[in-house]
């Protein structure tokens, strides 16, 4: 009798070497279980990866092979070194689409335990969580419950057990892990992450909500590689700060973070590893891996302080202008005790290496299934509805999507693409409440701050000459430039917009980034945040033609 696999996302090697031809065909999967068998071969291979390690690659391959790895289904696995060959071969091939396993021609047919000999299992184990399962299934064959010659594979009674959350990881059995102080040479070694609430704010709707602080540390400079104020904690905006970050700095070799829900999503860890990157969580209500951001927070509850002591609310774009100012006065420039000296002074000598904007723009489009409403045509995304194609009612699809963009989603039908879906009108968006009435005067120390702030920018810009602008960084670029509008500004440049920001800059770039810095400061004191792009170029553009017509300083 044909035995199940031990587990229904994978094949074993030594079982299914000499069937290919019966139990897999030459199509790859692509759905969740699908790449998370990928990434979960992925990070069984990311050792023999290393090209300057100092072992040969086959004494790695073969010490792998001797190690026990936990598979996503909860069990502990080996696998043969011809196995890790074969998937080291295909991921140099074809990268990590190559890792996805293939469809099994017998999907369906395969046959579960017996109810009566499941219950029985599940009960064993329960009464004794420490028990193995193979020694819960010799108990079942010795009561005969089970025939000998119908016992299934250990891996096949360990998946169901996983179900019904009676694998012995679930009972919380296994043994403590000991831990170490983490210590990394190099710049992008380790990236922590995680998420801090904070003070109220309005939000973009006018309502009042908690602000939410996402941040990802370099663990050996100390240094904020990305950081920004959010009205939510959820995957779009874990997606911005990560970009943020890559497109600036690169890759780091590893990210490190909790167990939040929104860092457990596979389209993350997926995501990390088509760059190289991998992503690795901390064990459950354990955060001394994490004390790098856990000290972090400390000055965010400094800012949240000041933040309480306004007399009124501020915006979340308001609340990220002040952010920029007291993180740089208060962290970036101050001494870091474990560091002897600052954490701008510790990256001054880092070259960077941003990962490519055409790259990131399709790495973390969010995948979702769904089902096209049989009447009216449309899907549900991110709360809003999506018309599609007439041809598609009642049919089960895929979208991509930007959580950030939701101006229209991708649709993909068994694997190929079949065009976008438009989004369909929404309701109207409530009142913002009023302005809440003054409590008295306090000091605001968050505005002589950014005074100060603003007081240097001015001292720094005061030299600049366009005469100089040939000696200026040429990564500050269209790019550049269109990502300090958005920020400072929170205006969704697309589009129409994004035209009229490339019209001009090519009329007026290439500009000094501090020069660019104080006008958009001055545009949003006269004229506020969440305009028209057309409203700060126009002021912009004054500020430029102002400063043409200072004479440039003479050289004595």
């Amino acid at each position: 009798m044909r035995r199940a696999f031990p587990c229904p996302r994978m094949s074993h090697p030594r079982r299914s070497r000499g069937r290919q031809s019966v139990w897999v065909n030459d199509t790859p999967r692509d759905d969740e279980n699908a790449r998370a068998e990928a990434l979960f071969r992925y990070r069984v291979l990311v050792p023999l990866l290393d090209e300057h390690a100092e072992q040969s690659l086959r004494k790695r391959v073969a010490q792998r092979a001797a190690q026990l790895h936990a598979h996503p289904c909860g069990q502990q696995q080996t696998f043969a070194e011809r196995t890790l060959w074969t998937w080291l071969h295909r991921f140099r091939q074809g990268g990590l689409e190559a890792l996805h396993p293939r469809h099994r021609k017998d999907k369906g047919l395969l046959r579960a335990l017996p109810a009566e000999a499941m219950e029985r299992a599940e009960q064993l184990r329960r009464e004794l969580p420490s028990r193995w399962t193979s020694t819960v299934l010799d108990i079942l064959v010795r009561e005969n419950t089970l025939p000998a010659d119908q016992a299934p594979h250990r891996a096949t009674l360990d998946r169901h057990l996983l179900r019904r959350g009676a694998s012995r990881r679930q009972l919380q059995v296994l043994g403590e892990k000991r831990t170490c102080k983490l210590s990394f040479a190099a710049f992008g070694d380790l990236w922590v992450g995680d998420y801090h609430h904070g003070p109220k704010v309005l939000g973009p709707d006018g309502r009042v909500t908690v602000a939410k602080l996402g941040a990802f540390i370099d663990h050996t400079t100390r240094y904020p590689v990305a950081d920004r104020w959010y009205t939510s904690e959820d995957l779009s905006t874990l997606r911005d700060t990560l970009l943020r970050a890559l497109l600036r700095f690169g890759i780091p070799k590893v990210a490190y973070t909790d167990r939040g829900a929104v860092y457990r999503a596979e389209q993350l860890a997926y995501s990390l590893a088509a760059i190289g990157s991998q992503l690795v969580h901390s064990r459950p209500y354990y955060s001394q891996g994490r004390g790098v951001i856990e000290r972090w927070w400390q000055l965010a509850d400094a800012f949240q302080a000041e933040i309480e002591a306004q007399q009124e609310l501020v915006t979340i774009h308001e609340l990220n202008r002040l952010w920029e100012s007291f993180r740089t006065f208060r962290y970036l420039e101050a001494v870091h005790s474990d560091l002897g000296t600052t954490p701008m002074q510790a990256i001054q000598d880092l070259v960077p290496h941003p990962l490519d904007p055409a790259v990131a723009k399709e790495l973390f489009l969010v995948r979702a299934d769904r089902k096209v409403h049989p009447k009216d045509g449309c899907i549900s995304v991110e709360g809003q509805r999506f018309l599609c194609d007439a041809s598609l009612r009642g049919r089960k699809i895929t979208v991509r999507y930007d959580p950030q963009d939701l101006s229209s989603v991708l649709v993909f039908v068994d694997g190929v693409r079949r065009g976008r879906a438009l989004p369909q009108p929404l309701g109207r968006l409530s009142e913002p409440p009023p302005p809440s009435s003054p409590k008295g005067q306090k000091t605001d120390y968050l505005a002589l701050l950014r005074a100060d702030y603003d007081r240097r920018l001015l001292e720094q810009a005061r030299p600049l000459s366009y005469t100089d602008l040939g000696a200026l960084d040429p990564g500050f670029d269209l790019s550049a430039f269109t990502t300090l509008l958005s920020d400072l500004t929170g205006a969704r440049v697309r589009d129409g917009q994004a035209e009229e920001v490339t019209a001009f800059w090519a009329s007026f770039g290439p500009l000094p980034e501090k020069l660019c810095r104080i006008a958009l400061d001055q545009a949003i004191r006269l004229r506020g945040t969440d305009r028209h792009v057309r409203v700060y170029l126009a002021l912009i553009r004054t500020f430029v033609l102002a400063r043409l017509q200072t004479p440039t300083p003479t050289k004595e």
